[in-house]
């Protein structure tokens, strides 16, 4: 009744939504893995809290907010242990729990932590929504000037083996077709209509798996909302597997359409599709080829339909977007991920993608073969295969195979769990010992020749998998050595190696360089030479980070592998190499080097962070002062809202205690005194007590100020003239007899009470 009243909806509408979702078990005592996925809802709701306490604990709001999902969270879980739980109870809890957890980890992180894209996929999706409203094709178009806008350094984008970035929409319509509705009725963060989706098959989850499972179905996406706010859009195509999977008994004809429309999507889709064809051979009683010619022309018809105004418009663009970059002839991408490629790449072992591809190939004939000789033992791991597949896939990324858990749940919970030892069966079967009744060659034929078929290829195919290997480390192409790591302008990280290349080829190379550590990404770096390396010769080179987010972390273990730019052959990977350099006492001092601020939306100097307090960034910012690289920055605080008090920019980084003796070089335009009510100042603060150094024009000599938490020196500067100012804060602050701390946080800020435009320079925060 209280559903009723609340919803607005007739009783028999409730109830038969309380017996779609499972919701209507009785009164039975909750099983065991009932207790365990409740348990799990309160552990990511607890997770919450605790984050949105990390993130902002100042705000009371907040606080009241995370004690309420710390609270829920220990609810639930006191919940879990107690005896008299039912499994209704346990139900209604458990997919509340999740659902404000899922909802509670988007919002602080897409809103707090991540508020900008992070991916250059959603970058194209965006496109595409904005050229169809415009009446264009998104494909031909490049995303450079959008990448650019989000504020893109050269580490989010996708490179290939000879150098270039890949900078046009990748996928079929169906990706930007699916959000476009959303961003019509006005949700213009693509991220949450991603999020929509994601629901919505968790939704589907929830309700098909059986009650004793349905608490632990939910379980295994609770941190998806993360990644997605991140950017990952896998969740549109994995909602159409997740009807795929729903539809599959119910409406078997709609489950193929809309698996073509899973594909219309994301191409990696149609990988399940051959299994699937074997599930509905086997489950097709009767007219089976004409079951799977009608099948698959529905698949084909749902990809064709929302792609086709497209391949009209622009077909070339088309068919060199989505179809060209998958096939075998297509220059290759730099290998990265998670799975197989980038083990051996962490192990100094690289491998051309043509030796994957062979691999993926062998491995999909071995599961198809066991699927379709084993379907019943291994009909629930259709969605497994997939996974497994990627996995060996040279760009094996967490996104390619995470997501096919939505069916993957779904299947398991439907069909129960597989039969593994068929998996490994591939023994050839027996003839019986009796005098045949069949001539020989009809024997052969019905009992020994697909087995013998499916054998003879796949040892073709693992002979060529093992061919190529033993090519790649027979041959040897180059002899690359790493003499040295450098960090010229001390942000902390390598950013120029020192590299010796000897072309072993019998022609001459044009060498790309691509670096590689424990990120999960292989990125590509810029040499100082574009000659020719001569067949027999030998050459040095500088090759340079292009950005601060590609260098390799100090301490990092890293491996250069090398590309021919002629041939996009692979020359070969160097040994491992440690990134040996000094942590510099205040990184990146001339903010030189730029990268993406997630948390703000902005580039900031590397290693610096932006802290903007009642800011717009839109009409505030900081800005590069130099070009090209010169460094330095601009503050420029627009105030233009009254009522708000203090507008703040600050940029800041944590230090040591006795590195905060820096030389700050700076102009002071628009800032022209504290009176004005505008303050430019550095600060230094353990979080207690604060200790700032004002730059005023108005004084001609240091006046100190002491409160009881904090301290303002009063500092004399030139009113617009580059002024260099040396800070102490070590003495000052051990004479206000405050703790000395072991680290500090070292900040510039710009801020005023008063409505107007200011600005501020900065050159370079030197150790003094």
């Amino acid at each position: 009744m209280f559903l009723t009243r609340l919803l607005g909806a007739p009783q028999w509408a409730i109830d038969k939504l309380y017996n779609y979702l499972g919701l209507r078990e009785g009164l039975s005592t909750a099983a065991r893995w009932t207790r365990v996925g409740l348990g799990a809802s309160a552990g990511f709701l607890i997770l919450a809290g605790v984050l949105l306490l990390a993130v902002e604990p100042w705000v009371v709001e907040v606080l009241g907010l995370s004690a309420g999902l710390i609270g829920f969270g220990l609810f639930n879980l006191i919940s879990a242990h107690g005896k008299k739980l039912t499994m209704l109870r346990a139900n209604q809890l458990s997919l509340l729990g999740h659902f404000t957890a899922m909802i509670a980890l988007y919002v602080i992180v897409s809103r707090v932590l991540i508020v900008s894209y992070t991916t250059d996929t959603v970058v194209g999706t965006y496109m595409g929504v904005l050229k169809v409203l415009e009446v264009q094709s998104p494909y031909g178009v490049s995303i450079k000037p959008l990448l650019d806008a989000f504020g893109f350094s050269p580490s989010f984008y996708t490179p290939g083996v000879d150098g270039s970035f890949d900078f046009h929409l990748a996928y079929p319509s169906l990706s930007f077709l699916s959000v476009l509705p959303f961003y019509v009725l006005g949700i213009r963060d693509l991220r949450d209509t991603v999020f929509i989706f994601f629901l919505l098959s968790v939704l589907i989850v929830f309700a098909l798996a059986p009650a004793k499972f349905k608490n632990m179905s939910l379980a295994p996406f609770g941190l998806f909302p993360v990644v997605i706010a991140g950017g990952w859009t896998d969740s549109v195509w994995a909602f159409f597997l997740v009807l795929t999977a729903f539809l599959w008994y119910r409406h078997p004809k709609a489950s193929w359409a809309t698996l073509g429309l899973a594909i219309a999507t994301k191409q990696i889709a149609i990988v399940v599709a051959p299994f699937l064809l074997i599930r509905l051979w086997h489950e097709t009683p009767q007219s089976r080829t004409r079951s799977l010619l009608t099948s698959f022309a529905l698949m084909t018809a749902a990809f064709f339909l929302p792609n086709l105004p497209f391949m009209i418009a622009s077909p070339n663009a088309w068919w060199n977007a989505v179809v060209v970059p998958y096939l075998p002839s297509s220059p290759s991408q730099v290998p990265g991920g998670v799975g197989l490629s980038d083990i051996l790449l962490d192990l100094g072992v690289a491998l051309p993608s043509s030796f994957y591809l062979i691999l993926v190939l062998g491995a999909s004939s071995f599961l198809l073969y066991s699927y379709a000789r084993h379907y019943q033992g291994l009909n629930s791991m259709v969605f497994v295969f997939p996974i497994f597949i990627f996995f060996l896939y040279y760009r094996s990324f967490p996104n390619y195979m995470a997501y096919w858990g939505f069916p993957l749940v779904i299947e398991l919970t439907r069909l129960g769990g597989p039969n593994l030892r068929a998996l490994f069966s591939m023994r050839l079967p027996n003839i019986a010992w009796r005098p045949p009744t069949e001539t020989l060659l009809r024997i052969t034929r019905r009992r020994l020749t697909p087995s013998l078929l499916v054998l003879v290829a796949l040892t073709f195919a693992f002979v060529g998998a093992s061919g190529a290997y033993i090519s790649q480390a027979a041959t040897q192409q180059a002899s690359i050595q790493i003499n040295g790591v450098m960090d010229p302008d001390n942000i902390g990280a390598a950013t120029m190696i020192n590299v010796t290349l000897k072309n072993l080829f019998s022609t001459p190379v044009s060498p790309t360089f691509f670096v590689k550590w424990w990120n999960p990404l292989t990125y590509f770096w810029t040499t100082n030479s574009t000659t020719l390396l001569e067949s027999g010769a030998q050459n040095s080179y500088i090759i340079t980070a292009p950005d601060a987010l590609s260098a390799v972390p100090r301490g990092a273990q890293f491996h250069v592998m090398i590309y021919d730019k002629l041939t996009n052959q692979l020359l070969g990977e160097s040994s491992s190499y440690k990134a040996s350099i000094p942590a510099p006492p205040v990184a990146n001092p001339r903010l030189k080097w730029w990268a993406l601020d997630a948390s703000v939306g902005k580039k900031v100097p590397f290693s610096w962070k932006l802290s903007p307090i009642n800011t717009d960034l839109t009409t505030s910012r900081i800005s590069p002062l130099g070009v090209d690289g010169t460094g330095g920055l601009q503050m420029i605080l627009n105030y233009t809202n009254t009522g708000i008090g203090i507008e703040q920019l600050a940029l800041s980084q944590r230090v040591l205690f006795n590195a905060t003796s820096v030389n700050i070089n700076f102009e002071p335009q628009g800032t022209k005194s504290v009176a004005a009510n505008v303050m430019f100042a550095a600060s230094v603060t353990d979080g207690t007590h604060i200790l700032y150094f004002v730059f005023s024009n108005r004084t001609n000599r240091e006046s100190i100020t002491t409160y009881s938490s904090n301290t303002t020196v009063v500092v004399p500067t030139e009113a617009s003239a580059w002024n260099t100012v040396r800070m102490d804060p070590v003495s000052i602050w051990q004479s206000q007899g405050w703790n000395t701390p072991q680290q500090v946080t070292l900040a510039i800020v710009l801020k005023s009470d008063a409505p107007g435009v200011y600005f501020a320079s900065v050159l370079s925060v030197d150790p003094a």
